[in-house]
């Protein structure tokens, strides 16, 4: 029987796709952190793979799929959308101030064959996005994806050093952030201002969750 494997490949800090094959079947074999090509639906995209796992049971069928190993020029195509990225960044910064949404670009990401564009925004409060949406396509002539992320997705990706002097938590080794309550604060005692126990990113630390499991084993 052939083995089923998962790969999870990382196309940006903010996506990650989920893709099973049956190596053996398809003489494929992708190796962790290689450089991949993957179809998802009819987008094609360039990404790592970051996480491989072997399943015992099989699932209904995917449409993602590996098509193959990138190559050097591959990479170098994807390199070569800098200058557009940069101006299509400074296009959607302008939009924001044009329609006065309180956001931040954070992340320009085009497609491999430059047909769909996703711009990732951050802001404190859920926005509407419609209308930056349309004037977007209209402008641009492709397909556009808006996403918001949270303040906590956006200190991930940029990393940085946590108060305790070692590298965020969050960009380090969290897979999946759980919410952080002051209530977990007072059961370990911490009875401080909010501020002084929040990390980069303004929101409280995620080591006081991993202390409040201790707590109540």
């Amino acid at each position: 029987m052939n083995e089923i494997l998962l790969y999870d490949v990382q196309i940006n800090p903010f996506r990650v796709e989920y893709i099973i094959t049956k190596p053996l079947e398809e003489n494929l074999g992708f190796n962790l952190n290689e450089q991949v090509l993957i179809q998802v639906n009819k987008e094609i995209l360039l990404g790592e793979i970051t996480k491989i796992q072997k399943l015992s049971q099989s699932i209904p069928e995917m449409k993602s799929r590996i098509m193959r190993r990138a190559n050097e020029s591959d990479l170098i195509r994807k390199e070569s959308y800098s200058k557009r990225t940069y101006e299509t960044k400074e296009f959607f910064e302008q939009l924001l101030k044009r329609f006065k949404l309180p956001a931040k670009v954070v992340l320009i990401d085009w497609d491999f064959n430059q047909s769909k564009v996703y711009c990732y925004l951050t802001s404190e409060r859920k926005i509407n996005y419609l209308l930056l949406h349309e004037t977007a396509v209209d402008s641009l002539k492709t397909r556009v994806a808006i996403k918001q992320i949270g303040i906590r997705d956006y200190a991930r990706s940029i990393g940085g050093l946590g108060v305790c002097g070692r590298e965020l938590c969050c960009s380090s080794f969290l897979k999946i952030m759980q919410s952080v309550t002051l209530t977990m604060a007072r059961q370990q005692s911490i009875y401080v201002e909010p501020e002084k126990i929040s990390g980069v990113c303004g929101k409280l630390r995620c080591c006081i969750s991993f202390e409040n499991k201790r707590e109540i084993k």
